[in-house]
C-alpha cells in the first residue's frame, strides 16, 4: 500500500470515429449498453425479453423475492380475478386491488414490499410473470398470516393450470398481521413464465414469496450421496469473453478498431471490419465452457444476416443462432451448448460500411445464484437478517432487497479519512457495520502503539513451519481485533522475482509452493480471530519504481499461472481469505485492478474465489473498468460519485454492482460482523507476553545460519568477553522494513540486551556503535574486537516501499567494518538484518554468519538464543543468495528496471533457484539452505503409485546423526521429463521435523499429478506430460541425496492436472482428462467438484441444517462427505447434510470433502462464524 496516489498516464486515444450520422449518440449508446447488460443477466434456456404482463415491465427474477403487491398488469380477468374491490393501500399502483400496508418486518424495503394482499376468497387468483434462471426445483418461502389455521389456503399453478405446489397450509399465526414463513418446493422450467397464485380458501394474508435454490440432500449429478439431481445452475453475469484472445477476418484500421476492442469491456471502443462480405469475429474462451448466453452490442454498422457459431476445436463450427433480418442494437441470444470458441459470422451487411461491434459477450453456467438489487427503498433499522440461521446467500439477498442504490454504492466505496488507514462506512439503518482496515504484514501497523512487532515475511517463510505461522496469525488476529480492525492488510504473497525489489521483506520468498503454504497458514490463524485477511497484491507485482518510463509488465501466461497467481490460488483453496488486494502494476496492458485475466479468470474462475477485491491505496482507475474487471472496493479515495454516475448513465450494469455488494456482504456475514458487536479501540494496548513469546519463537526458527567454521555456538558461561559492534547491535537495530509493512515495537529487546541477558557472570559484554557516524568510528570497533574473546558485528541493509535497491551490497562502511574487525579478531560473527539477500565479499574473513532478516521486537533475544545454542538454528532460505548482482535472473535492462514501455519478464518461469539451476549458476547460498548445530541423514525413499484421484504418497526417513537436538526441513523436489522446457526441479512438498540425537522419523509428502504439470501456452491449460519424473528429497535445493522416480503413461489434462486451480464445479474445473477412458479408474478418468457456499454463520446454540452439494463426472458413483474444521457442536452426515448447534463462539475455517468409491475427491473451503 502507498499513502500517495499512484498516477497513471492517460489512456491512449481510441482513434477516429465515423461521421456523426454513422455513430449513435452517447445517450443512445448508454441506453443500449444498459439494455444489453440487463437482457443477459440470469437467463439460461429461455428468451431474454421481458414478459408483457410483468409489473414494471420486467419479470421477477427466480431465484429471488416476488412481492404479492407486484402482480401482473392487465386488470381484472387478465392479471387477476377478484370478486370484489377491497384494500386500503391500492394507490401503490394504478390498478391496485386488495392491497394494504403490511406490518410484516421482513422484506419491506423492496418495491411493493410495504404492502400485503388481503381479502382472500376461494376462486380468486393473481398472476406473476417471472424469469427462472434455470430449470430445477426451488423452495418457495411464502410470507403468510392468518388468525385461524387453514389446511388448503392456496397453491401455485403454471400457465397450463397444473398445480405445481399442492395445497399450501397456513398455520394460526395469531392475526392477519402476525407473519410466518411457509416453505414448499416447486419445479420450474427455465425462462420466462407466468405463475398463478390460486386462492383456495379465505382467512389469510399474503406478503411475498421468495424463491431459492432447492436442496437435494447433498447429491450430485454424478451420484451424490443424497441421490439428488445435482446443484442448481444459473446463467452467470460474468462475461467469459472479457480480455480473452480475440481475432477477426479483417479490420478497418488495426490501430483504432482491432478485434480485441470488442471484448475489452468498454462499450465506447469497437472492432470494425473491412467493408465487404463475409466477415467474422472470434473469441477464444481459453477452455471448454457451458455457454448459456451470447450478447452482441452493435455499432450503427450492423449485420443484416449473420450466425453465432461455436466450436470445441476452432475448426468444426456449429451454429446456435442465425438470422437474415438483423436489426442491430443490443442483441441477446440464449444458448445451451459447450464450447471453447465463439464467433459472429456475418454474411450480409445492413450498411455500406463494414461490420462494427462494441462488445461481444459470452456468459456461462454457474452454481452461484444471481442476486437482484438496486430497487429497494432503503433501510429502516429493522434487520431480520441479524441473528438468522438462514444460509448466507439468503441473508445477502434480504439485504439487497432492502438496500437502495445509494446504499449499495456506499458499501462498494472506500474511505481513507477515518482513524483507520482505510474504512468502508457502515450503514446503520441496515445494521451493516463498518469495515475497518489496518496495515499488518508484520503486525498492526500505521504507527499504532501497544502492539507486537513480529519478524518480517522472509523470516516467517524461513521457518518452513506452517503450524508456527498459524500461531503467529492467531496472535496477530487478536491484536487487530483488539484495535477494532476487522480487515488486516496482509499477508503479502507476491514472489521475489528480483531481490532488488524494495518490498522483498514483506514476502514469503521466491517459490510459489512455499509462499502458498505459509500464506494459507497465516490466513487461517489470523481469520480464526474474526478478522479478514486481505492477501496482497494480485498479482505479478514485484517492483516499486520504473525509472525508464512505463510500468506495463509483459508477462507470459505460463509465468502467471505457474508463479504469480499460484500462491493466491493455494491460499484461496486452503484458507478462504475474506479479501484480496489488487496492485499498482499494469500487467499485459491492463491495470491489475481492472485485469480480468488475473482477477476474474485467475481467482474467480480457476480458484473459485468467493471473497472481494480491494484496490491498493490509489491503485483504482476507471470505476467501470475496475468493476467489470473484478475489483470491488476502491481505496482510499471513494469512487462513489463515479459509480453512481455510471449507473445513471448505463455504462455500469446494476447487476455488476449487485454482484460486488453480494461478495462484500457474504464475507461480512461469514465473519459474524452483522451479529457480533464491534469492539476494540485504536488506543488499546494489545501486545502480550504470549504474543511476544510467539515472536521470539518465530525469530529463533526463521533466522538462518549461513556459515559456521566451528566457533558457534558460543559458550555463554565462559570466562572472557564479547564485543557487540554496530548500530544494529543497540537501540538503532533495524526491526522492520519501510512503508505499509512497518510496525512499531513495544518492549524491544535489543541485540546487546539479548546478549547481556544470555551470558553468565564471568562474561564481559561491551558495545561499540562502530559505523554509527561513518568510518571515523570503525577504529573504536576494531579496538573493542581486539580486546574481546569474540566479536559479534550487527549490520543492516534497509529497504522499503516506494523504492527499489540499487545494490545487494551492504554499505561500504559496514563492509569496511566487518573486514577490519575480522582482521583484528578471527572469532568474528556477523548478524545481518535485511529484507533481501545480501552479497558478501567479506564472507571468507569471518567465522560465522546469521541472516536475521528484520527480526521484530524480540530480535535480540532470538539471535542470542541461537548464538549461544539455547535454540538450534533451523531456518532455511526462502530466497537464493547470489554471489553477485550479476547472477540474478533479471540480466538485462529490459527485464529490470524495464523498457520505456515497461519490464519484460523474458525469464519466464525461471526465477529464483529455478534460474540458477537452469543456467548452471552456483549462488553463494541456495534456496532451502540453512545450517544447524547437529547433522541429519536421509534414507528409505519410497514413491507410491498414483491412485484414481491423481495422488501418490512419498515417504523418507530423516535421522539426527549429531550430538544435540535440532530441527530439519525435509524438502521434496520434482524434476520434469528431459524433453520438458520447464525448470529442472521444483519444490512440491516439505515437512519440518524435530529430532533428538540418534532419533529417526518418517516424513510423508502427498504428491499430485498437478505437481508434475505445467502450463501449456499452446493449449492454454495445465498439462502433465507423459514420461518419467524424478523425485528428490533432502534439506536444500542443492542437497537432495535421495532420488526416486514416477511416471505418467499419457499426458493428463483437466481437473487432475489443474489441481488447486481447478476448484468448484464449473466445466473447466471438473473436466475429465484427455487421453484416458472416462470412468476407467486411472488418474484423470473422473472428477469430483463441491459447491462452495463461500461462508456461513450461526448464533451460538441455535440449530442449523443445510446440504452441501457436489458433482461426480461418473454418474454411477456415490459420494461420501466429510469435513474438517467444523465448529464444535456441528457435524456433517455422509450425504452432505450439515447440522447441529454451534457451542463455542469463534471463526472457523471449514473444508468439506466429497469422495467417491474410487477415491476421487473434491473440496470446498469456507469460513464459518459462531456468533453471539
Amino acid at each position: 500500500m502507498r499513502l500517495l496516489p499512484h498516477l497513471r498516464p492517460p489512456a491512449p486515444a481510441r482513434g477516429r470515429s465515423r461521421p456523426p450520422h454513422r455513430r449513435p449518440t452517447v445517450r443512445a449508446l448508454l441506453v443500449a449498453t444498459a439494455l444489453f447488460a440487463l437482457s443477459l443477466a440470469g437467463a439460461h434456456t429461455s428468451a431474454f425479453a421481458a414478459g408483457s404482463g410483468a409489473f414494471g415491465g420486467t419479470p421477477a427474477a427466480v431465484p429471488g423475492t416476488v412481492q404479492a403487491a407486484n402482480y401482473d398488469t392487465g386488470g381484472q380477468g387478465v392479471a387477476y380475478n377478484a370478486t370484489a374491490g377491497n384494500g386500503s393501500a391500492n394507490s401503490y399502483r394504478s390498478d391496485g386491488i386488495d392491497l394494504e400496508t403490511t406490518a410484516d418486518t421482513q422484506g419491506t424495503g423492496a418495491p411493493g414490499g410495504a404492502y400485503d394482499l388481503g381479502w382472500t376468497t376461494p376462486g380468486q387468483w393473481f398472476k406473476y410473470t417471472v424469469q427462472a434462471a434455470t430449470a430445477g426445483t426451488y423452495n418457495v418461502a411464502f410470507r403468510l398470516a392468518s388468525p385461524y389455521g387453514i389446511t388448503d389456503a392456496l397453491h401455485i399453478a403454471n400457465a397450463a393450470g397444473t398445480n405445481l405446489t399442492g395445497a399450501v397450509a397456513v398455520p394460526n399465526t395469531g392475526g392477519y398481521e402476525t407473519w410466518t414463513t411457509v416453505t414448499v418446493p416447486v419445479t420450474l422450467p427455465a425462462g420466462q413464465q407466468t405463475l398463478t397464485v390460486d386462492q383456495d380458501s379465505n382467512g389469510w394474508n399474503f406478503h411475498a414469496m421468495a424463491f431459492t435454490q432447492g436442496s437435494n440432500g447433498g447429491g450430485g449429478g454424478g451420484g451424490g450421496g443424497g441421490g439428488g439431481t445435482g446443484p442448481t445452475e444459473y446463467c452467470g453475469t460474468q462475461d467469459l469473453a472479457l480480455d480473452q484472445p480475440t481475432t477477426a477476418s479483417s479490420t478497418q484500421d488495426a490501430t483504432d478498431y482491432p478485434a480485441p476492442r470488442a471484448t475489452d469491456g468498454d462499450p465506447g471502443s469497437r472492432w470494425s471490419s473491412a467493408a465487404s462480405d463475409p466477415q467474422w469475429l472470434e473469441v477464444d474462451l481459453g477452455s471448454q465452457q457451458q455457454i448459456c448466453g451470447v450478447g452482441i452490442l452493435w455499432e450503427a454498422a450492423y449485420a443484416k444476416a449473420f450466425q453465432v457459431e461455436v466450436s470445441t476445436n476452432n475448426s468444426t463450427w456449429t451454429s446456435i443462432y442465425s438470422t437474415t433480418a438483423g436489426t442491430g442494437g443490443s442483441q441477446s441470444i440464449t444458448a445451451s451448448t459447450t464450447a471453447r470458441y465463439v464467433r459472429m459470422d456475418g454474411t450480409a451487411r445492413a450498411t455500406s460500411f463494414g461490420y462494427s461491434i462494441f462488445e461481444l459477450a459470452v456468459y456461462g453456467l454457474t452454481t452461484v445464484a444471481p442476486v437482484t438489487g438496486g430497487n429497494g427503498t432503503g433501510g429502516n433499522g429493522v434487520c431480520p437478517w441479524v441473528g438468522s440461521t438462514a444460509p448466507v446467500a439468503q441473508r445477502v439477498q434480504q439485504v439487497l432487497d432492502t438496500m437502495d442504490q445509494a446504499e449499495e454504492v456506499t458499501l462498494a466505496s472506500g474511505d481513507g479519512s477515518s482513524g483507520y488507514i482505510g474504512q468502508v462506512a457502515g450503514i446503520p439503518n441496515l445494521c451493516v457495520p463498518s469495515l475497518n482496515l489496518e496495515d499488518g504484514p508484520s503486525g498492526v501497523g500505521d504507527g499504532n502503539g501497544g502492539v507486537t512487532a513480529f519478524p518480517d515475511g522472509e523470516s516467517a517463510a524461513a521457518t518452513w513451519d506452517p503450524a508456527l505461522i498459524d500461531q503467529e496469525g492467531i496472535a496477530k488476529g487478536a491484536e487487530f481485533a483488539g484495535k477494532g480492525a476487522n480487515v488486516a492488510l496482509g499477508p503479502t504473497t507476491n514472489l521475489v522475482r528480483d531481490p532488488r525489489w524494495g518490498r522483498t521483506y514483506e514476502t514469503y520468498g521466491e517459490d510459489p509452493y512455499l509462499a502458498g503454504q505459509i500464506t494459507s497458514a497465516e490466513v487461517e490463524g489470523l481469520q480464526s480471530q474474526g478478522v479478514m485477511a486481505e492477501v496482497k497484491h494480485a498479482a505479478a507485482y514485484d517492483q516499486e519504481r520504473y525509472p525508464n518510463g512505463g510500468d506495463d509488465e509483459t508477462v507470459s501466461q505460463k509465468a502467471l499461472e505457474e508463479l504469480y497467481l499460484a500462491p493466491f490460488q493455494s491460499a484461496i483453496e486452503q484458507s478462504a481469505p475474506g479479501s484480496v488486494m489488487c496492485s499498482y502494476a499494469v500487467v499485459n496492458g491492463a491495470p491489475s485492478c481492472a485485469n480480468a485475466d488475473m482477477l476474474q479468470d485467475g481467482l474467480d474462475e480457476q480458484a473459485n474465489y468467493g471473497g472481494f477485491v480491494v484496490s491498493d491505496w490509489g491503485a483504482a482507475g476507471n470505476a467501470v473498468a475496475d468493476a467489470e474487471g473484478g475489483m470491488d472496493i476502491a481505496m482510499p479515495f471513494s469512487d462513489a460519485g463515479d459509480v453512481a454516475a455510471a449507473l445513471s448513465a448505463g455504462t455500469l450494469k446494476q447487476g455488476t454492482l449487485n454482484a460486488i455488494v453480494a461478495r462484500i456482504l457474504t464475507q461480512m456475514f461469514a465473519f459474524g460482523l452483522f451479529d457480533n458487536p464491534q469492539t476494540g479501540s485504536l488506543s488499546a494496548t494489545v501486545t502480550s507476553t504470549a504474543h511476544q513469546q510467539t515472536a521470539l519463537k518465530l525469530g529463533e526458527e526463521g533466522t538462518v545460519l549461513l556459515k559456521n567454521n566451528g566457533l558457534l555456538p558460543l559458550n555463554a558461561n565462559m570466562t572472557g568477553s564479547i564485543a557487540v559492534i554496530g548500530t544494529d547491535g543497540g537501540a538503532g537495530v533495524e526491526l522492520a522494513g519501510g512503508g505499509s509493512g512497518g510496525v512499531d515495537s513495544s518492549n524491544t529487546v535489543w541485540p546487546l540486551t539479548g546478549i547481556q541477558n544470555a551470558v553468565g557472570p564471568n562474561v564481559k559484554v561491551t558495545y561499540t556503535a562502530g559505523d554509527d557516524n561513518g568510518t571515523a568510528d570503525i577504529p573504536q570497533a576494531v579496538a573493542a574486537a581486539q580486546g574481546a574473546t569474540d566479536a559479534i558485528v550487527y549490520v543492516s541493509a534497509p529497504e522499503g516501499e516506494e523504492s527499489d535497491l540499487a545494490t545487494l551490497d551492504l554499505s561500504s562502511a559496514d563492509e569496511t567494518m566487518i573486514n577490519d574487525v575480522a582482521a583484528a579478531n578471527p572469532h568474528t560473527i556477523v548478524v545481518i538484518n535485511s529484507g533481501s539477500p545480501v552479497v558478501m565479499p567479506w564472507l571468507n574473513n569471518v567465522a560465522g554468519v546469521f541472516e536475521n532478516w528484520y527480526g521484530g521486537g524480540e530480535t535480540g533475544a532470538a539471535t542470542a538464543a541461537l548464538i549461544f545454542g539455547t535454540a538450534d538454528p533451523s531456518g532455511k532460505l526462502p530466497v537464493t543468495f547470489p554471489g553477485s548482482l550479476s547472477q540474478v535472473p533479471a540480466q538485462t535492462t529490459a527485464q529490470w528496471p524495464g523498457t520505456p514501455t515497461g519490464p519484460i519478464y523474458s525469464e519466464g518461469a525461471d526465477i529464483g533457484y529455478r534460474w540458477y539451476q537452469s543456467q548452471n549458476i552456483t549462488p553463494a547460498f541456495p534456496f532451502g539452505f540453512g545450517l544447524s548445530y547437529t547433522k541429519f541423514a536421509f534414507s528409505n525413499l519410497s514413491v507410491g503409485a498414483f491412485n484414481a484421484g491423481g495422488t501418490a504418497t512419498v515417504t523418507a526417513t530423516v535421522t539426527n546423526t549429531g550430538s544435540v537436538a535440532g530441527a530439519d526441513v525435509a524438502q521434496m523436489y520434482v524434476g520434469d521429463p528431459a524433453a520438458s522446457q520447464d525448470p529442472p526441479e521444483q519444490l512440491s512438498g516439505f515437512q519440518r521435523v524435530t529430532l533428538n540425537p540418534g532419533q529417526s522419523s518418517t516424513v510423508t509428502f502427498p504428491l499430485t499429478v498437478h505437481d508434475l504439470a505445467s502450463w501449456s501456452a499452446a493449449d492454454n491449460q495445465w498439462e502433465a506430460a507423459a514420461g518419467g519424473y524424478s523425485i528428490k528429497v533432502g534439506d536444500a535445493s542443492n542437497n537432495l541425496p535421495l532420488t526416486g522416480s514416477t511416471s505418467l503413461a499419457q499426458t493428463l489434462t483437466g481437473q487432475v492436472a489443474a489441481g488447486a486451480s481447478g476448484a468448484g464445479v464449473s466445466l473447466p474445473n471438473t473436466a475429465v482428462s484427455a487421453n484416458v477412458t472416462a470412468n476407467s479408474g486411472v488418474p484423470g478418468a473422473e472428477t469430483v467438484g463441491v459447491v462452495n457456499p463461500f461462508g456461513y454463520s450461526s448464533p451460538k446454540g441455535k440449530a442449523v441444517s443445510f446440504a452441501v452439494q457436489a458433482v461426480d463426472s461418473n454418474t454411477s458413483q456415490t459420494l461420501t462427505f466429510t469435513a474438517s474444521g467444523l465448529p464444535p457442536g456441528i457435524t456433517i452426515a455422509s450425504n452432505g447434510t450439515v447440522s447441529g448447534s454451534g457451542s463455542t463462539l469463534g471463526t472457523y475455517t471449514v473444508t468439506v470433502t466429497a469422495k467417491d468409491t474410487q477415491g476421487v475427491s473434491g473440496t470446498a473451503t469456507f469460513v464459518w462464524s459462531v456468533v453471539q
